[in-house]
């Protein structure tokens, strides 16, 4: 099984001479802890003023998963959530799928195999395991194959993130001959049409469907696209090279707003709020 994503972060030698000193801090800090986001945020509110502090935690619903309608061989059913909104989706398997908000994916489901395109956003897959019938999860012009496993998906016009919680998929790029075995407890990802090397993370932590968002080297203009796929203001895509700039850390996504401020001051750039929408700039 393949996953392909074409585009992905430049080489540092692409970046404008104004994000220089960003990136040198970025070095040097590594990733960012939700601990430092905090910090940041105090700061800042110490420099404006003292306001008030943020908002408490907003929890996306999810819909009760809805029974899948009719068990027609090869009917392909697709599903779209809208900014701000989650769904979950049970296949007559006991398969279950979540979906992110901006999300949209087709489902075919047959006697031979299960497959599901996604086009756009972020599903949780908990495969019932079903050796007759593979699962199979395209994605752009690549697909990841499992037989039974628990894993989300995120795709963004950058790169591609598989987060393995159970059991093991193989994530390979267009230009890879075998792909590499991804296990539970291990992120993949592609870049530019290769999957890069496995990142650890902890699955047992809380994660995007609680509004926690663990990141190595996501590009900020990745970072807006999953932003907004909740609700609030719209965040203005970056302009380059700000859009390259690449963010490590783990953040609560709750209020976008406070995550971006805060990032701001540690990676040089301002947040402003224009009518509906948050504009991002280079300091």
């Amino acid at each position: 099984m393949t996953v392909r994503c074409d585009d992905g972060p430049p080489d540092e030698a692409e970046f404008a001479p104004e994000l220089a000193e960003a990136l040198a801090g970025w070095r040097d800090r590594g990733r960012l802890s939700n601990k430092a986001v905090r910090a940041l945020r105090t700061r800042r509110r110490r420099v404006i003023g003292g306001v008030a502090g943020g908002a408490s935690a907003i929890l996306l619903a999810i819909a009760a998963p809805h029974a899948w309608p009719g068990t027609t061989p090869d009917r392909i059913v697709s599903i779209q959530t809208r900014r701000g909104d989650t769904r979950a989706v049970r296949l007559p398997d006991g398969t279950i799928l979540r979906l992110d908000g901006a999300t949209r994916l087709a489902i075919r489901y047959g006697k031979a195999a299960r497959d599901v395109t996604l086009a756009d956003g972020a599903v949780f897959f908990d495969v019932a395991r079903d050796p007759s019938r593979p699962f199979t999860v395209h994605a752009g012009d690549g697909a990841v194959r499992v037989l039974g496993t628990a894993f989300n998906v995120d795709r963004t016009a950058g790169r591609m993130d598989v987060a393995v919680y159970r059991g093991t998929v193989r994530l390979a790029g267009r230009g890879d001959a075998r792909g590499e075995r991804v296990s539970a407890g291990w992120r993949g990802h592609v870049v530019r049409g290769h999957a890069r090397p496995a990142t650890r993370f902890d699955a047992r932590t809380e994660d995007l469907r609680e509004n926690w968002l663990d990141v190595d080297g996501l590009r900020l203009a990745d970072l807006v696209t999953i932003l907004n796929r909740r609700s609030g203001p719209v965040i203005v895509p970056p302009p380059a090279p700000l859009a390259d700039l690449p963010i490590s850390g783990r953040f609560r996504t709750d209020n976008p707003r406070s995550l971006l401020d805060a990032l701001g001051m540690s990676y040089a750039f301002s947040v402003e709020q224009r009518d509906s929408t948050l504009v991002l700039s280079l300091n």
